[in-house]
């Protein structure tokens, strides 16, 4: 049986075992970053912004956090006293050691400010002129739409929580949407998770939310501030269609509503 020469000994366990932590702390750290930390696929402009900006922080946190971990995990191990005579060597200070652990930081946190102070911005500056303008109001515990500009209001009254039909927001595709969100009674929240954004519905105030869907579909969102027994059934849905479709919709619904467009053309003048 062969035998490591005298000057390779075998690495002590503890050091085997840190190694076999830290690879397994690469593979755990690499797995989540390309499956449960990955954000739905965006449906809106404001969403692939968002986006575009979450998957470079998401790597910087990633990277930070294995470094720092696994860091630990090797300093516990390699550097772990024996015998009360043993004692690691000893480092004061260490200008270069210091600057370099305050500068990079520096530099990570600008770089990640810009971009993040950017899209702020951009997610409150509305539309001077938007395409429809829509109210979103929630109740304890559901949602009323109104559409100023064509008399409609979608469900005014609690829905039938035992046969749960969610309410629908529908919208036109491709077009500047902007939501005036509020609330009659306690803090609700807005949002569906493919729109990457959500926004307060807070009493005695107006919030406003805009958005452009690229896509048509369904997106089911909810209010995720918890609000009550019956936070959970606060659900409605986006139901995206194209401009043609979406004429149609208004001219149908106030039919059935008894809106009559001509009234409402006299209102505004």
């Amino acid at each position: 049986m062969s035998r490591l020469p005298a000057d390779r000994q075998r690495p002590p366990a503890r050091i085997l075992v840190a190694l076999a932590l830290i690879v397994i702390l690469g593979v755990v750290t690499i797995v989540a970053g390309v499956t449960v930390l990955q954000l739905p696929d965006p449906v809106t402009t404001q969403g692939e912004s968002i986006s575009n900006l979450y998957l470079p922080v998401l790597v910087v946190s990633l990277v930070v956090f294995f470094g720092v971990t696994s860091g630990i995990i090797w300093a516990i191990a390699r550097y772990k006293r024996q015998s009360e005579d043993e004692m690691p060597e000893q480092i004061h200070g260490s200008s270069v050691l210091e600057a370099t652990w305050t500068i990079i930081p520096i530099i990570i946190l600008v770089a990640l400010f810009i971009p993040s102070l950017t899209l702020v911005i951009d997610l409150k500056s509305q539309p001077d002129d938007p395409d429809v303008t829509v109210e979103a109001i929630g109740h304890q515990w559901w949602w009323e739409f109104t559409y100023p500009d064509d008399g409609l209001r979608i469900q005014q009254t609690p829905p039938n929580y035992d046969e749960l039909d969610p309410p629908r927001l529908v919208l036109p595709v491709d077009e500047d949407i902007v939501i005036r969100v509020r609330s009659i009674d306690v803090v609700h929240s807005f949002s569906a998770p493919e729109t990457l954004y959500k926004i307060q519905a807070i009493p005695g105030n107006v919030n406003l939310m805009h958005l452009k869907f690229n896509e048509t579909g369904e997106f089911t969102g909810q209010c995720y501030q918890f609000c009550g027994v019956r936070h959970a059934d606060m659900l409605f849905i986006f139901e995206i269609v194209t401009r043609e479709e979406y004429d149609d919709w208004v001219s149908e619904t106030q039919a059935a509503q008894g809106v009559n467009p001509a009234d409402l053309a006299k209102s505004k003048d």
